[in-house]
């Protein structure tokens, strides 16, 4: 009877271990801001550890030159390098250049990443700030399974259109609440006024069904890493350079 009580306990203790294990898999220490401080910088002449990196057909590589190069080798994908720490709130700031392939890309920010298996974007939880080499930017959100465009392409004359051209991008997150810049300028986006509805912004360059708004309100993901990414359209051969990344407190 007390080796039958024994084992029993020992696979509570297992099974305690295991849930415990299970329910903390995917916590993380967030890293914590003051406004306006300087929480992390990655120039990519150091600190190479900290960025996921990959080869392939979808390749992501720190050049001896000091930037961080994303090459997308095939037609219609995303892939991105995140940096380790985690953040809820932040401002970041990063410096980038598409250097070959069409210009029909897009190329940014990703942000809140929660990378649920190291292997595959599609079940990953995240936000995304893009913008292209023919001028135009958007907000997309992946949660739960399903890719959402909070705001759509919308064209702007504050990108440096073309390849080779330097853009300087920056999301600010504060709580649910999110502001985006192009080139030190706010950019606003088209939101339905449905929040089940589809953001459309048509030729005729209003925003149908919705309003154009400086910020963006969305509580699906509180926190997660920051990165860069890199998308290919109907055409692949797309190349970004990124550099610069800085990582402030919000204000």
């Amino acid at each position: 009877m007390r080796r039958f009580l024994i084992i029993v306990v020992l696979l509570l203790l297992l099974a305690a271990a295991y849930l415990a294990n299970h329910l903390t898999a995917h916590l993380h220490y967030i890293v914590p801001v003051e406004a306006g401080k300087v929480a992390y910088i990655a120039t990519f002449d150091d600190f190479k550890s900290d960025w996921a990196l990959a080869e392939g057909r979808l390749k992501v590589q720190i050049l001896d030159t000091g930037v961080l190069r994303i090459e997308v080798g095939d037609v219609d994908k995303l892939p991105f390098s995140q940096a380790a720490p985690y953040f809820a709130d932040f401002d970041v700031r990063a410096q980038t250049s598409a250097v070959d392939g069409p210009e029909s890309n897009g190329y940014g920010l990703i942000f809140r990443l929660q990378n649920k298996d190291n292997s595959s974007p599609a079940d990953d939880d995240f936000y995304l700030f893009e913008i292209s080499s023919d001028g135009y930017y958007r907000v997309l959100r992946s949660f739960n399974g399903v890719q959402k465009e909070l705001s759509t392409w919308i064209p702007s004359p504050v990108i440096n259109q073309h390849i080779g051209a330097t853009n300087f991008i920056r999301v600010n997150a504060k709580g649910d609440q999110f502001q985006f810049f192009i080139n030190n300028q706010q950019v606003q986006l088209c939101i339905p006024d449905d929040p089940n509805g589809t953001s459309t912004f048509p030729a005729t360059g209003q925003c149908v069904g919705g309003k154009m708004l400086d910020t963006l309100v969305d509580a699906s993901i509180p926190n997660g890493q920051l990165g860069v990414v890199a998308q290919s359209l109907d055409e692949s051969g797309v190349i970004v350079d990124f550099d610069n990344v800085v990582v402030y407190g919000p204000s």
